[in-house]
Formats: C-alpha cells, sequence, structure tokens
C-alpha cells in the first residue's frame, strides 16, 4: 500500500519488477497463481545470479557483447578484486573497465587452466 495510493497491490497483478529479497519470499504461503508463480520463479533466478561468485582472475563471458564510452565493444574479460569491486580488463589490450551490475547480468565463467607455482626443496 502505498500513501499516495492506497490501493492494495499483489504479486497476483503480475508484477514487472523481480527483485525481491530472500526473507520476503520466505513470508509468502503456496498459490496457484500463474502470474504470482512466474513472478517468484523471476525472483528467485534474479537472486541466484545475484550471489554467483567471482574469483580475482577468472574469465568471465557476457551474453551480449557491451559497448563502452571509449568506443570498445567486448564480451570476454577478466576479473580483477580491488577490495569489494569488480573491474574489469580486456584479454588483449589490457584495458579496464567497469560495468554496472554486472552480477544481475547473464555471464558464465570461461574455464582456464591455471598454472601453479612449482617449489622444488
Amino acid at each position: 500500500m502505498s500513501s499516495t495510493n492506497p490501493t492494495r497491490l499483489t504479486e497476483t497483478m503480475g508484477s514487472c519488477e523481480a527483485n525481491c529479497p530472500q526473507a520476503i519470499l520466505d513470508l509468502l504461503t503456496p498459490t496457484e497463481n500463474e502470474h504470482a508463480l512466474d513472478w517468484r520463479r523471476r525472483c528467485v533466478e534474479s537472486l541466484e545470479r545475484r550471489s554467483r561468485k567471482v574469483a580475482d582472475g577468472d574469465r568471465i563471458r557476457l551474453e551480449e557483447p557491451v559497448t563502452f564510452a571509449d568506443g570498445y565493444v567486448g564480451q570476454e574479460f577478466i576479473v580483477e578484486k580491488r577490495g569489494r569491486r569488480l573491474v574489469l580488463r580486456t584479454p588483449e589490450s589490457h584495458g579496464r573497465y567497469w560495468i554496472s551490475r554486472l552480477m544481475e547480468r547473464q555471464w558464465q565463467i570461461v574455464p582456464t587452466t591455471k598454472v601453479h607455482k612449482t617449489i622444488f626443496a
């Protein structure tokens, strides 16, 4: 309910936004309403995307290429962690970029072979 619009909104009205916190989803009662079930599914998918873990040095591939202000168009990047911030480095030119709401976007980790340091005694 809103202070400017006293109409009660429910999930059965076909909500567009799907960013409900898990704590609220846990409070909802079972339903068979098609709109409500779709909205709950989209909320869970959104929560799963945002909770993905990415490590320093991981290579990620975006579902669609992104065009940046300097004209660079990229789809694959190497992750650099700087504290809590993620910076993306291009594999070719070592340019560094930042993509807003990266964790909400569709991307996947590209499997790479990592060479570990060998220590001889």
